[in-house]
């Protein structure tokens, strides 16, 4: 895909409204994995959803928006990403190289075989 991930800006104030403004449909996943910054700090989420251009994860901590993370993913290791919003526990970031379409269709199957509920507050 040559198509280059262009980073939506919204005010502070708009960051839930993101959450529903979405350039491609997301595959529900709820997959428990782990998510990087750049410091290599890592931390345990969910991811809810994703799509060849982001994703959302639910997390414990509060990553902040304009963050650099990378995401591991199945079939595919760590993706790196930027956060474009960051609300109550929920993080939705753009990846800054879209994934390619067979790739993603096989990080998608592998992230489905792996599925299942992860208790989070």
């Amino acid at each position: 895909m040559s198509q280059s991930a262009e980073i939506l800006t919204t005010g502070s104030d708009d960051d839930a409204k993101y959450a529903e403004q979405r350039r491609a449909p997301r595959d529900e996943v709820a997959l428990p994995t782990r998510m990087f910054t750049r410091d290599h700090h890592g931390s345990d989420v969910l991811l809810v959803n994703i799509s060849p251009l982001g994703f959302m994860v639910r997390e414990y901590g509060e990553t902040p928006k304009g963050s650099i993370v990378r995401l591991a993913l199945p079939r595919l290791g760590q993706v790196t990403a930027k956060v474009v919003w960051s609300l109550g526990g929920r993080v939705g970031a753009e990846f800054i190289k879209p994934i390619d379409h067979y790739a993603y269709t096989a990080m998608l199957n592998a992230a489905r075989q792996k599925r299942q509920r992860w208790p989070m507050g």
